[in-house]
């Protein structure tokens, strides 16, 4: 075995071991240390499912269903699930409470429990609460234009300024009305129109984040008159000023009159992952990401290109904590987590080769640490590749297990399911 063999071995055997240092009798622990996240947060624990349960370890699968009681038992009258629940003090997080990506992760948490123990008793048991965390969803649709509207800084990125029509809580929102209606179907409940309305998510994602070039006078005819049947068309001004002609990546989001023009890449793998590019959109996703170094010098940052002073979408919230400056944090920061989600957009689309090699660097990425190796830090300087944030992290570990099992098997587990 090479010795990039075993060190990809050993970091999976070093990520099962945070994964038992971050299991509460409550659910999954953000961080492994008291100092970092000690929170059930609704976003981290789903995420670090997804790789722990894989591990076939009873303990870890115990804990993924603890993190769906936590959160389930403090859902709000109205549906919303809480950002996070400390498990000593029973405490519901009041900072950035409306995260919705809180409860689109819980809806899709069910849904792969589900398909990993087949416990319909469970599921029946917990339909009603996820059907609120839909109906709560479905209200953040301000204008029923079929696309959830979100704050700024209103979901993981808390400290960068995506807004409105977001590419990566609305590829989730696709994603668990599809869930939903599996679920809805096995619970014998009568809830058809799911279906048609994460088509609608997908369609109009499609017509509104994706810009091709292909849009000649004719075409683009057409597509504004879609565009203003569901509502979106005065967010097209993009198209009508000249400032942009294509881009080989979701837009990260639309908002009144303006857009992001950068890439989320956590958006765009989840775009692969999810089905909503079709291979076309996917194999210029991935290509991109190869090509500006997306997962240089490690797995894998979290915009491209970063966010300078001067820049029309900078804010001097930036600099709180000197945390979201350029290279650092959601700001270009390097995100392991991300880097599984990357790998596994490989694997979903046949890049085997350069799913395993991304999966090394992965490891190697884990293996640092500030005050002793294999710390799976947080996130790492987009630059330098420095850890930089709390060790021990949760999602950082369960998504390297994600990986591992995905370049392993070939298979995306969730998201083959969800596009079957």
């Amino acid at each position: 075995m090479s010795s990039r063999e075993q060190l990809i071995e050993e970091a999976y055997g070093r990520a099962v071991d945070i994964l038992r240092r971050c299991v509460t009798p409550y659910g999954f622990r953000a961080s492994g240390v008291v100092p970092g996240y000690p929170q059930i947060w609704a976003r981290d624990s789903m995420i670090t499912s997804l790789g722990a349960v894989l591990t076939g370890e009873p303990d870890l699968l115990a804990a993924c269903r603890a993190s769906l009681d936590t959160l389930g038992s403090h859902q709000s009258a109205l549906g919303l699930v809480p950002l996070n629940v400390h498990p000593e003090t029973d405490e519901v997080s009041t900072e950035n409470a409306g995260a919705l990506d809180a409860n689109l992760w819980f809806i899709l948490g069910h849904y792969y429990h589900y398909l990993q123990t087949h416990d319909l008793v469970y599921l029946n048991a917990n339909w009603a609460r996820i059907e609120r965390a839909i109906v709560w969803l479905r209200y953040q649709d301000m204008n029923e234009c079929g696309l959830l509207e979100v704050p700024e800084a209103g979901d993981w990125m808390d400290l960068l300024a995506v807004r409105y029509n977001v590419l990566y809580d609305n590829v989730l929102y696709g994603a668990a009305l599809r869930a939903a209606a599996v679920m809805a179907e096995l619970c014998h409940q009568d809830i058809a129109h799911y279906p048609c309305m994460a088509a609608d998510v997908f369609e109009r994602l499609n017509l509104l984040l994706w810009v091709d070039r292909c849009w000649v006078p004719g075409h683009f005819a057409e597509h504004l008159e879609k565009l203003k049947h569901m509502r979106l068309e005065w967010y097209m001004l993009y198209h009508n000023v000249g400032t942009i002609s294509s881009r080989p990546f979701y837009l990260p989001y639309v908002a009144f009159r303006e857009y992001g023009d950068h890439c989320d890449t956590l958006g765009n793998a989840l775009a692969v992952l999810c089905g909503l590019a079709d291979e076309h959109r996917a194999d210029h996703i991935l290509r991109y990401f190869y090509q500006v170094g997306a997962a240089q010098p490690y797995p894998s940052k979290a915009i491209y290109p970063p966010i300078f002073p001067g820049n029309p979408e900078w804010r001097e919230y930036y600099r709180s904590r000197n945390l979201n400056l350029p290279h650092q944090y959601h700001n270009g920061g390097i995100w392991p987590f991300i880097g599984g989600f990357h790998i596994a957009a490989l694997v979903k689309m046949g890049w085997l080769p350069e799913a395993h090699n991304l999966l090394g660097d992965l490891a190697a990425a884990n293996q640092q640490g500030v005050h002793e190796p294999w710390e799976f830090n947080e996130w790492l300087h987009g630059e330098t590749g420095h850890p930089m944030g709390y060790p021990y992290q949760a999602w950082s570990a369960g998504m390297y297990v994600y990986a591992y099992h995905a370049v392993k098997t070939g298979t995306t587990p969730l998201f083959d399911a969800l596009c079957g």
